[in-house]
């Protein structure tokens, strides 16, 4: 897969490159957030008495709704991050796949769920995508292994020396949430790109490219944000990486992403999943009738 490099900058221990796919704005779609403040889908507990690892959708409009592998939800009995990036038809059905990640909580708080300006952070959505690519291959299903998530959840609240009643991942974005604006105001999107690649120091950190222009610019600040949480509980130093360093990697993934293994499974919702299967790289590429619609790739060894 060819890309086309826009910018490199660079933060702290935190470096990003903005590229753009040859396939860009191909297919029309909009994010779940802006379809649930437009009121085009609901999401609610499946039934009165909930369950942990699904919960129901319902799209009434005549639109395609996106949701990024790792969306953070809030609210109904208690948070939950997506386990898979999915598209939804058109006026459909369906049951989502999720992970909890508020562990103390089970009480319901409002009948709906309502997105979040956050995503569960890059080694989180790593560890849970390995979970569920080898749940596809035994059981055929999007489940992750909760008690790694809430694993997670705890090593990030016990990092940053914070605690949480009901160990609530996004409380923890909140208290942050005026360093992570702070450290977001350091990078600037580039309007042509469609995806990005993080850093860590001279570490791959994780790579998401999109189809379309306008969910990256909505998932722009959110995926920086989750960077930043890696980032903020890493002691300061020089950051090694040159510029002609993260460019030569990023591009070097894409000429060479052809020759990772992967298996074919059937998206959540319409579609296809290819789901890379490494001991260093995870993640899935989802398409649609010979449309990319997202591809995430997330280091395993940070």
């Amino acid at each position: 897969m060819e890309i086309k490099i826009h910018s490199f900058q660079k933060h702290k221990r935190l470096s990003l490159v903005q590229f753009s796919s040859q396939q860009i704005n191909s297919f029309e779609y909009i994010s779940g957030a802006k379809a649930i403040e437009q009121n085009y889908i609901e999401i609610k507990e499946i039934d009165s008495s909930g369950s942990v690892n699904n919960i129901y959708l319902i799209n009434s409009s005549d639109k395609y709704i996106f949701f990024m592998d790792g969306d953070i939800l809030i609210g109904a009995n208690q948070n939950r991050t997506l386990n898979s990036s999915v598209l939804i038809a058109p006026n459909s059905k369906i049951n989502l796949p999720v992970s909890c990640v508020e562990q103390g909580r089970w009480s319901s708080i409002s009948d709906k769920f309502h997105p979040s300006q956050y995503i569960t952070p890059q080694k989180l959505r790593a560890n849970k995508s390995k979970s569920v690519e080898e749940s596809l291959r035994e059981t055929k299903s999007h489940m992750a292994k909760q008690s790694e998530v809430w694993y997670d959840v705890n090593n990030y609240f016990f990092s940053y020396k914070m605690n949480s009643l009901t160990m609530n991942l996004s409380e923890l974005f909140d208290r942050k949430k005026d360093d992570f604006e702070e450290f977001l105001n350091k990078f600037e999107l580039s309007q042509e790109a469609n995806g990005m690649a993080l850093f860590t120091d001279n570490n791959s950190l994780s790579i998401d490219l999109f189809n379309r222009t306008d969910i990256y610019q909505e998932y722009f600040p959110k995926l920086l944000r989750s960077a930043a949480l890696e980032v903020f509980r890493l002691k300061d130093k020089e950051n090694p990486i040159t510029e002609a360093e993260a460019i030569y990697k990023t591009v070097n993934l894409f000429d060479n992403l052809e020759n990772f293994r992967f298996e074919i499974f059937p998206g959540i919702g319409i579609g296809q999943e290819k789901r890379f299967i490494s001991n260093e790289i995870t993640g899935l590429e989802l398409n649609f009738n010979n449309h990319l619609i997202h591809l995430t790739l997330l280091n395993l060894k940070n």
